[in-house]
């Protein structure tokens, strides 16, 4: 056969895998298969440029990577049949109506026919008629061409319309049979049974899911015209995402003449020694080459039904141990050369001699190897990730490549064992080997004897041991050991511990054989793995003394004792006369063998009969012959599909009874196990298939099957006319429908269906797409499209079915949203309009789990698009706090906001477009000087747009992917700012809004964009009205514009091209960027966040992220700014543009929170920069320097003048100013950034000084900074000493110029000066340099250098500063930096400061430093007055010449000039001023003591400022929310503390009071958001409130919202985040919605409803609500419904009433506490009654539960004791209280509890150990008594109710 295909298709037998005798796996390279589907033809050969046993390797079955350019395809061989075209429409029988009077119309129809047809046969002509459903089919004769296969042709790439149907790449004709090349999927439902039980086991919506797509398959099928085939696990594939596969191709369809040849060939099933071993080639599998022994296993006939044969035949020695155990391996699915699923045998021996040191095969070999000390400490659970388990694998892939490391290439090894070769790492023995593996042996040391001979020079061949001759020798001396009396004995306990009952179970726990395979309960779908086939102990092997021979055994000669024979000899002696008893043999003793059991046999015989009875329920049975029937070859056809597809979903629920069958078990055989099974436990048949299985197979009342000849039709049986049901024989399409409910399939079930259709369907698209022969452009752009329309389908199918697929439906679509989040185009789009959905399903801890790797992946994109910018703004991160929480939220993200303000997430606006190179496509040319170049995913042509619709229809409705928002403005009401329930009705507001497709979002990428609604947005959150809570959607807001725009060339263009189109016009300011939105989006959130959050999480990232702008040589270049977008600086860098955003952001939050911020915040992070940088200057500590300093001069206008007084001298000079000089002049300090940094610390600290002294006046500027200028240029002294520079240009200032000795990159590649053709003067362009400014050749590694992630801690690699011994170099470093330029940047502002007559005085070196600005201006040239009002020419239009030696400049693309202007020089002024004018400034001297300078160059690095630039005064619109008092004094106490201090420290520090309510506050539920919180009382209200920091502790708040329809006292409260409702319980429930007020429903306390006395909500992502009647019973509520669902009784005796509930985290249990002190624990699934018991002497108080396996309770009898749900017996007490704790929470693994006496206590854990801690409430902090208790982890505040209506916040 595999001729037959390498002959066909030109692939190398190499490259084939026989699978089965007509099915071959082959590995071919994409472009041969591309060249295949094209042309549908093969090409000439198949490149074989890789080694056999990468071959092998990359067909092992296990394998599921395939590398590129390799694809693996299934290939089958098909005998040719003919092929009936049908010509009529698919008749009746396959649809059935969907409405119910429709289906009962249909159902009395088939019916009626049904009835007569059966009269008619009996009572007519005796002929069945042809019933109106099959007519057409009344003409055929051939029962094969009836129901036989489907037309392959059909099912071509690109031509089938059936996702379920595996496509076709091609077909080809040979001989007499068909060779068909499919798409090759890896898995059938068998490997999720045998490996991936979990699937299956922990949901039942997934086999309901694939019994559903089967019954679509056959229904598929059936309209063909064509038979499924006989179902079994087997031939069923499917995929990792569950979704079923079935191919076209039946090499084997049963046809009745094929089953009468077949059962004629048969014998009888009576007869149990008749096996279909083939003892031949076991006989073969001994003494076989070695080169054929991978073979002929694979090929190993044998089957799982002649298990039962194998076992009594090895137990009887008919066979050897080595056959036995690898028809094991064979029928345990284990594949010969495949790495993960290699046959095993068992080590049998050490090696240390011929015949000694035999194993120990009692237990596994990775125990003997590792210990029971290790095993033990893998069994035990050290965290939720860990799963407990002693073995990890029998026989691993590394251990596997060991094993045959001689026989392998060393890419190979590489490759799976390590990556660097080292051969001493290889066992260099077999003994070594034995000792080093913890893993089993493999058959090859039993029979091959080249695995012992290396093939690598530098690898020695496996040393032997020593009491062998050679290999041979070994190999054969060892498998006689394998099957020696000794091993033979113990085998049947390694069979337990491999493929037995000891894989399970207690046994397994008990020998620490603990598989990981099989307790890990994974869901992904595997091939390979550990499978258990015995599930009772195997019975060992018989002893050869005992076992059976041919011959009778003789009798031994020392049967009678000698003693016996002389009193015979006597005899003779004895007289006549006397009698005497003679003793014979018969009296004497029987000496038997040492150790005989008479009952050993019959022991054996009983073992062996047990095992298998209840192991493989084998009966052999009789059956009597009935009457012949004959059906119509249709029907018989249908009936037996629906049989073989009731027996398949029986397997599927029944595993673990039906493992050990095979796929060569015939219907017949599965039928009758199947009722076999049935009669001996009906119990074990699940619930959900018990109709199906009594109405399809009758299992409750089974027919005798007979043998094919007898009962003479395909079907099992026949069924009846009318069934029990009243309906008529089954079909797919009765089973499917609606209102038959033989399968209990949910009812989103046909929506889930066609969904995943539509997903295929665009699948098959895009691999249409990928085989076509097209441009590469154009090919992504369409699998792009295309993908992204995926997003838009599920999007749909969770908007329409939201709230009816619950978590196993979640479970069913999780994996195409995965597919989804991890592709690079489609990621955005998903989770924009894909992860709210989910996440309300799942709930926040299964959200966090599943979609925090996927979201923060995102985040760190290495790319960015304009698409990013939706996933920055506040909508999207609505959306992450409340579907991930809080903690996860700011602990992940917060980070990543905050690196995105920095720039170095934006996106480049030049890389949207195409390269020259594809603007060349003819036809692409028209109106090229109007239009933009096309965007990449843009670009098709004419052509290929025509080819894309015909191809690619677009589907209605479907939207880009840059406008794929919520359908809905959302704009944030004043309240949204003032702090109210924030998250909640953002996310509850967006999903009402979803409905309403008038409105337009502000999200869309223009609203994002759009600088006005962007300044709109802002100004409404920093509005304040505390007394709204409404939403307000814009009425008059734009309706959404266009999402595709057609161009000239009627290219369909997306909003990402008119995105690109807009901002190309803008300039560069206008350009909105990632930073932009990320910067909007910190400022609300710290709004939101509050005082310490922000603190924590935004404003210490924001200083730290400040450091990194100023990281690295790049974030130093000069720049110039045109357009005035940053403050004004001495030097502008490139690091201040990344800065300015992080700076804004800054200024914003100390604008929010006050002065305090940047006094016990923003100074000491720069003092503790400044300090870092002294102890050790790295180029961290450097960049930190300038950092520092950046802030400083930022923080001055935001200081008061007397909070700048007070820390001028001690903290600003001393600490910052001071040591910052002494550091960049320090001569003995080597900077890593060389001269360049130390220049840019210079100018940044002239920046500091001249804001001080702006603000200061002359008089306290010459008090307070005198000592600082005279220190700063003091250092001038250390380059130039005393000696005076003459006027010329000195040589000094030509090596400054030409950058001599310049490390850091001041040399000429700042090309920044020319001489403008025109007006001969020197002209300044934008001081860049040339040679750094490529900053895109790494920009993955300049984001991950500037990335917080990777910044967290100092780094190490950098070298500390030393002592350099080359002072000379360091001296040309301080000359490089203490030049002209700095003297002049310095000098003049100065001046402006101090006045001329001051410097004159205190400055020492003033003579040399107005030198040094002399020498500086007549540098730059002299300059006439009338060329002042010259213009100046493009710097296009000017030939630059050289100055002084400089060389020639290279300017940059898009420079401009600026005009210069000669100074008009005025005296008798105390100040400068600056006039900028084109590209010179001019300082005016307006004093009669400043000296008159000549030409000044005019640039940025010479500072003005106007000094009201200098001051901001803060809004009065945030002054209420300024920390003062008590709120400063708790924020600076969270500010100090570590993250490692968990203890929760409570201060008693009151914060805010709520007043509103009148009487007891009786409950409080805290939002996760933190920022509000509901509150019950007994004065019939609940109250919504919101919680922001505002006064000084003393404020009192007023509630948002207040829901007043209660008529009695309110006792309890709970809030679900899944559906945003409340419930509140005044014996009556209530639901509402705490946004509106506006209530869903009441549930009076009448009729039905019985009174509640306690409530609590079941865990996320649940919609119910557990309710306690006043007699003791459990009623579930559900909110989604506002209807009771079921209820559960909670007690078998008079307990009293419920007084508190509770429902574990996990969903598992519900702990009560009645009012007598008794306790129960409910099995939440089932309701079973797990326990009662005495828990307390009091009556219960409280119940709460902590985790999974714990929880608390408290009474009256003054004790609080922790339970464990899995041992009730010794309850673990908490001591301290004295007083009923009447109300407790939990802070991390704290308790936190509050007592009537107004005591709150803190127990640090919860165990006996725990150390506890009282704090008596003060009457001047809380008044009244407590009554309830809630905390806000995150903030560590608490919230506590008081019976006079008032409720406190404290810390």
């Amino acid at each position: 056969m595999a001729n037959d295909i390498s002959e066909a298709f030109g692939i190398p037998t190499k490259f084939l895998k026989p699978v089965s005798a007509t099915k071959f796996l082959g590995l071919v390279k994409e472009q041969w298969l591309l060249w295949l589907v094209e042309k549908g033809r093969c090409p000439e050969e198949l490149d074989t440029d890789i080694s056999d046993s990468e071959i092998e390797g990359l067909l092992a079955l296990s394998n599921t990577q395939t590398p590129q350019p390799w694809v693996r395809i299934f290939i089958k061989i098909k005998e040719q049949s003919y092929n009936l075209q049908m010509l009529m429409k698919p008749p009746d029988f396959y649809t059935v109506p969907h409405t119910l009077h429709g289906h009962l119309d249909n159902i009395s129809q088939r019916v009626y026919q049904d009835m007569w047809n059966t009269v008619y046969s009996r009572y007519g002509e005796g002929k069945l008629p042809t019933m109106p459903h099959l007519q057409g089919l009344q003409n055929m004769s051939s029962q094969e061409c009836v129901m036989g296969g489907l037309d392959v042709s059909g099912f071509l790439l690109g031509e089938s319309s059936i996702p379920s149907i595996i496509p076709v790449y091609a077909v080809k004709k040979s001989g007499d049979c068909v060779i068909v090349i499919e798409k090759y999927i890896s898995h059938t439902i068998h490997s999720i049974l045998a490996y991936s039980p979990a699937i299956v086991n922990q949901s039942i919506a997934k086999p309901l899911f694939l019994l559903y797509q089967l019954l679509k398959v056959m229904l598929t099928f059936h309209r063909q015209r064509a038979r499924i085939g006989d179902l079994s696990i087997h031939n069923v594939l499917v995929d990792s995402n569950l979704w079923i596969y079935k191919s076209a191709v039946l090499t084997k369809v049963p046809t009745l003449e094929s089953q009468l040849k077949l059962d004629e060939s048969c014998t009888n099933m009576e007869t149990v020694t008749n096996s279909r071993i083939d003892m031949t080639l076991l006989e073969k599998i001994e003494n076989m080459e070695p080169l054929q022994f991978q073979h002929y296993y694979n090929q190993l006939s044998v089957e799982l039904g002649d298990l039962p044969i194998l076992v009594d035949m090895w137990v009887n020695r008919k066979i050897s141990n080595f056959k036995y155990l690898l028809i094991l391996n064979h029928l345990a699915g284990r594949r010969m050369g495949d790495p993960n699923h290699h046959p095993v045998l068992p080590w049998v021996m050490d090696f240390s001699g011929s015949d000694t040191g035999l194993r120990d095969l009692t237990v596994s070999k990775f125990r003997l190897n590792k210990g029971d000390h290790q095993l033990d400490l893998t069994f035990q659970t050290f965290s939720s990730d860990h799963i407990p388990h002693h073995v990890p694998d029998v026989l691993s892939d590394i251990t596997y490549y060991v094993y045959k490391a001689r026989q392998t290439p060393k890419s190979t090894l590489c490759r799976y064992v390590r990556s660097k070769w080292v051969p001493n790492e290889y066992p260099h023995s077999m003994q070594r080997m034995q000792e080093w593996t913890p893993d089993e042996c493999i058959p090859e040391f039993f029979t091959e004897v080249s695995i012992f001979t290396s093939i690598h020079e530098d690898l020695p061949d496996l040393e032997l041991p020593c009491w062998c001759r050679s290999a041979e020798d070994f190999v054969m001396r060892h498998r006689e050991v394998l099957e020696s009396d000794s091993v033979s004995e113990d085998l049947h306990h390694w069979i337990d511990l491999t493929f037995g009952f000891k894989l399970s179970g207690s046994a397994a726990v008990q020998s620490k054989n603990v598989n990981l395979r099989l307790v890990d309960n994974h869901t992904t779908v595997l091939n390979h793995g550990v499978v258990q086939l015995f599930q009772e102990p195997h019975p060992h092997r018989i002893p050869p003394a005992t076992s059976m021979k041919p011959t009778a055994p003789r009798l031994p000669k020392n049967m009678f004792v000698h003693h016996s024979l002389p009193e015979l000899q006597e005899e003779s002696h004895v007289d006549k006369g006397q009698s005497r008893v003679i003793k014979g043999p018969e009296n004497d003793r029987i000496t038997l063998p040492k150790m005989y059991d008479p009952l050993a046999d019959l022991n054996q015989l009983e073992a062996s009969y047990v095992f298998s009875s209840r192991t493989f329920k084998q009966m052999p049975k009789k059956r009597d012959p009935q009457v012949r029937l004959i059906l119509d070859p249709v029907t018989d056809s249908v009936w037996r599909d629906m049989q073989s597809f009731a027996c398949l979903a029986c397997e599927i629920f029944l595993k673990d009874q039906t493992s050990f069958q095979d796929s060569s078990w015939s219907l017949e055989d599965r039928f009758s196990y199947l009722c076999q099974v049935y009669r001996e436990n009906p119990n074990e048949i699940p619930r959900c298939i018990a109709s199906l299985l009594e109405e399809v197979l009758y299992l409750h009342n089974p027919q005798p099957v007979d043998d094919i000849a007898t009962r003479g039709h395909l079907s099992l049986f026949k069924y009846p006319t009318v069934s029990s049901r009243g309906l008529p024989p089954p079909t797919p399409a009765q089973i499917l429908h609606p209102f038959v409910d033989l399968l209990p399939f949910p009812g989103y079930f046909p929506q889930l269906y066609e969904c995943i259709c539509n997903l295929r369907h665009k699948d098959q698209e895009i691999d249409q797409i990928r085989w076509r022969k097209i441009n590469t452009l154009e090919k992504d752009k369409l699998i792009k499209v295309i993908s992204r329309e995926k997003v838009t389908i599920l999007q749909h199918f969770l908007e329409e079915n939201q709230g009816c697929y619950g978590e196993e439906g979640i479970e069913l679509v999780l994996p195409y949203v995965r597919e989804l989040f991890t592709r690079e185009d489609t990621a955005v789009q998903a989770a924009w309009s894909l992860f709210n959905l989910i996440g309300q399903e799942l709930g926040q801890k299964e959200t966090a789990r599943i979609f925090l790797p996927y979201l923060v992946r995102i985040f760190n994109v290495e790319q960015s698009t304009p698409k990013h910018m939706k996933i920055y703004h506040r909508l999207f991160l609505v959306q992450l706090l409340v579907r991930l929480g809080l903690n996860v939220f700011i602990h992940n993200f917060s980070s990543l906001l905050v690196e995105a303000s920095a720039g170095y997430r934006d996106y480049v606006l030049e890389d949207l477009y195409v390269d020259s190179v594809f603007t060349n496509i003819p036809g692409s040319q028209k109106d090229s000087t109007t239009e933009l170049p096309p965007l990449k995913e843009e670009c098709v042509s004419d052509e290929e747009s025509q080819s894309y619709e015909d191809t690619l229809p677009v589907m209605e409705g479907s939207e880009d992917e840059l406008a794929e928002d919520f359908p809905c403005i959302l704009e944030d009401s004043p309240q949204a700012e003032a702090g109210s329930i924030d998250d909640e009705e953002d996310i509850a507001r967006l999903s009402d809004a979803s409905q309403d497709e008038d409105r337009t979002s502000i999200h869309s990428l223009a609203g994002l964009i759009d600088p006005a609604q962007r300044e709109e947005a802002v100004s409404d959150l920093e509005e304040e009205d505390s007394q709204s809570l409404q939403f307000q959607d814009d009425a008059e807001s734009p309706k959404r514009s266009s999402q595709t725009v057609t161009g000239s060339k009627g290219m369909v263009r997306s909003e990402t091209d008119e995105f690109a189109r807009t901002m190309s016009e803008k300039s560069e300011s206008e350009v909105i960027n990632i930073k932009d939105v990320a910067t909007e989006s910190i400022k609300w959130l710290s709004r939101r966040l509050g005082c310490v959050l922000t603190a924590k999480f935004l404003s210490r990232n924001l200083i730290r992220m400040l450091t990194l702008c100023y990281l690295g040589d790049e974030q130093l270049i000069t720049i110039t700014d045109s357009e005035k977008r940053f403050n004004k600086t001495s030097r502008l860098v490139f690091g201040d543009r990344n800065a300015h955003k992080v700076l804004e952001c800054l200024s914003e939050i100390s604008q929010l929170y006050g002065e305090q911020v940047v006094l016990l915040q923003y100074i000491p992070s720069t003092v503790d920069m400044v300090a870092l940088a002294k102890k050790r200057l790295t180029q961290k500590g450097e960049a930190g320097l300038i950092s520092a300093l950046v802030l400083m001069r930022n923080l001055l206008p935001l200081l008061s003048d007397s909070s700048l007084m007070d820390t001028l001298q001690e903290t600003i000079i001393k600490e910052v100013l001071g040591p910052t000089i002494k550091l960049v002049s320090s001569p003995s300090h080597h900077f890593p950034g060389g001269s360049s940094i130390r220049t840019v610390i210079c100018h940044k600290l002239v920046d500091v000084v001249y804001v001080i002294g702006l603000r200061l006046g002359f008089e306290q500027t010459r008090n307070q900074l005198t000592g600082v200028v005279n220190e700063f240029f003091a250092s001038f002294n250390q380059v130039y000493g005393q000696q005076l520079i003459k006027s010329e240009s000195s040589k000094s200032l030509t090596d400054y110029k030409q950058g001599r000795g310049n490390r850091g990159g001041s040399s000429d590649d700042y090309c920044n000066i020319k001489i403008d053709s025109s007006t001969q003067e020197y002209m300044i362009g934008t001081p860049v340099s040339v040679t750094s400014l490529d900053l895109s050749h790494n920009s993955w590694t300049l984001r991950k250098s500037h990335s917080l992630a990777f910044n967290m801690t100092d780094d190490k690699e950098d070298s500390p500063e030393s002592t350099v011994k080359d002072t000379e170099k360091l001296k040309q470093e301080l000359a490089d930096v203490f030049n002209p330029e700095l003297a002049m940047a310095s000098y003049i502002p100065f001046l402006r400061i101090f006045g001329n007559t001051h410097m004159e005085q205190f400055l020492p070196n003033e003579d040399l430093i107005r030198q040094l600005c002399s020498q500086y201006d007549m540098s730059v040239g002299q300059t006439s007055p009338d060329s002042a009002s010259e213009p100046t020419s493009p710097i296009g239009n000017q030939q630059p010449t050289s100055l002084r030696g400089i060389s020639q400049p290279t300017f940059l693309k898009g420079e401009t000039t600026e005009e210069y202007i000669p100074p008009q020089s005025s005296q008798h002024s105390l100040q400068f001023s600056a006039e900028v004018t084109g590209n010179k400034i001019e300082v005016i001297n307006t004093h009669t003591d400043m000296i008159r300078f000549g030409p000044i160059h005019r640039s940025s690095r010479i500072l003005t400022l106007d000094p009201d630039e200098t001051k901001c005064e803060y809004k009065d619109r945030h002054k209420q929310r300024h920390l003062k008092g008590n709120w400063l004094a708790y924020w600076e106490h969270e500010l100090g503390l570590s993250e490692r201090d968990s203890l929760f420290n409570f201060k008693q520090i009151r914060l805010q009071s709520f007043e509103g309510h009148t009487s007891s506050i009786r409950a409080l539920v805290a939002l996760n958001n933190e920022n509000s919180f509901i509150s019950a009382s007994k004065d019939k209200t609940v109250k919504l409130w919101s919680i922001k920091s505002f006064g000084d502790g003393n404020g009192k708040c007023k509630c948002q919202e207040t829901y007043k329809e209660h008529k009695k006292s309110i006792f309890s409260i709970v809030y679900l985040d899944s559906v945003q409702l409340v419930a509140s319980c005044d014996s009556t429930v209530h639901i509402w919605d705490p946004f509106t007020s506006e209530i869903v429903r009441q549930l009076d306390s009448n009729g039905s409803n019985q009174p509640i006395t306690a409530m609590t909500a079941l865990p996320s992502p649940s919609t119910m609500v557990i309710t306690a009647t006043n007699e003791s019973m459990l009623r579930y509520l559900d909110l989604r419904s506002a209807e009771y669902a079921h209820e559960f009784k909670t007690s078998t005796t008079s307990a009293g009433l419920i007084r508190s509930l509770t429902c574990s985290p996990d969903n598992s249990w519900i702990a009560i506490g009645f009012s007598s002190g008794l306790m129960s624990l409910l099995d939440q699934r089932t309701g079973y009654l797990i326990a009662t018991w005495k828990g307390h002497e009091g009556e219960i108080l409280q119940v709460k539960a902590f985790d999974r396996t714990t929880f608390v309770s408290t009474s009256f009898d003054n004790t609080m004791k922790i339970w464990n749900s899995e041992d009730l017996k010794d309850a673990c007490i908490l001591k301290g209280h004295t007083e009923p704790a009447h109300c407790f929470t939990f802070y991390r693994d704290q308790v936190i509890s509050a007592t009537t006496g107004n005591k709150i206590g803190v127990h640090s854990s919860l165990d006996s150990q725990a150390s506890f801690t009282s704090t008596k409430l003060r009457s001047d902090t809380f008044k009244g008594v407590l009554t309830s208790l809630a905390v806000l982890p995150q903030n560590r505040t608490l919230l506590l109710g008081a019976d006079n209506g008032s409720i406190k916040l404290l810390c």
